[in-house]
Formats: structure tokens, sequence, C-alpha cells
């Protein structure tokens, strides 16, 4: 999404909020291996280099054309490329932590996208999620005319469960925009 509205969003809201859930559960991810998965036009990429100066800094996305932008973003040091989230092109325990800005409602496969996703973070890895509730992305496809997946569309007990089946234990979340969405911070259980 090019949206102006949503990079003051994402900027002041999402990354605030996971700045705050990760200084809660005590972790620092100061140059660490980090993935953006999902990252479209790689503003998502720009916050992440500045707040963390990573190691690794690597951002995918389905759509050819948002990386063509993310790549004109011209990120230092970041690497990008198109991806699926469920069959990601990296090795086994290739990241530190791995963000998704709003990405799963998008995702019909979300559950197998958390088990990717679980299989590319390194044991003790932490997966940062900010989510749409199911019927959020209901309402936003009336009012906007949008089509999210109806098979992408859960609530927050369903998404738990899914983070618990791929292999995460929760270590914080937060609320925002009353129960429409919440942000995750979860890590990748030994």
């Amino acid at each position: 999404m090019q949206s102006p509205v949503r990079r003051v969003v994402q900027r002041r809201w999402e990354l605030a909020t996971f700045e705050r859930l990760l200084d809660r559960a005590g972790v620092d991810l100061q140059g660490a291996r980090i993935l953006d998965a999902g990252c479209g036009s790689g503003y998502g990429l720009e916050l992440l280099q500045q707040r963390f100066t990573p190691a690794r800094l690597v951002g995918f996305d389905l759509m050819p054309e948002q990386m063509e932008r993310a790549r004109a973003r011209a990120v230092p040091g970041a690497e990008v490329r198109v991806g699926d989230i469920t069959k990601i092109d990296e090795p086994d325990g290739a990241f530190d932590a791995v963000f998704l800005f709003g990405i799963l409602h998008h995702v019909p496969a979300w559950r197998a996208a958390l088990v990717e996703l679980a299989r590319v973070l390194t044991p003790g890895g932490v997966l940062c999620v900010e989510e749409v509730h199911g019927r959020a992305a209901w309402a936003i496809d009336t009012f906007f005319f949008f089509s999210h997946p109806r098979e992408a569309a859960f609530g927050w007990p369903a998404f738990r469960q899914g983070l618990d089946d791929a292999g995460f234990s929760i270590l914080g979340e937060q609320r925002l925009a009353w129960e429409a969405a919440r942000s995750f911070i979860a890590r990748v259980r030994a």
C-alpha cells in the first residue's frame, strides 16, 4: 500500500508498539538478522534499518511491482526480492527476527505461513506481527471495496492457536484500534 497515512501508522503506531513489546520482553534486536516478510514498497525496511541497524536485512513481497518500488527506495544494505511467505527462499534459522506489518490477513494459508516463519527463525528467534481481526477485514472490504480472501480471516483465539501450533510462545501482545487490530511478539520455542 502506498498511502502516506499507512506510512504514518506504520512508523508511529506499529513500529512503536513493537518497540515497547520488545523492551518489555527484554529483547534487543540491534545488529540482528531481520526479515520483513511482505515488505511491499520497502517503507518497513527503511524503518527497521533506522531503528535496529541490522547485520542483515531482507525484504520480500509476492508482488513484483512492489519490489520495484522497494528497490527504488534503496534502503542501504537491504536485500529485496519477490517471494512467497509460505515458501521462503532462505535456509533454516537464517533470521533472528521477522516482522509482519499487516500481511497475514491477505494470505489464505496463514497457518502454513506461520510454520514457514518459524522455520527461517533461529531457535529463540522473535516474530513481530501486527494484524487485523477477521471482522475488521470484512468491514474494510465493505467500506473501501477491497477484497481480502475469506480463508485468511481469523479471530484472536484462532491466531493465538496458530502461533502455538507453529511452535511459537507469545511474549506479549497489544490491542490496537479497540479489537480491530493487535500486535504480537512471539518467540520460536527451542
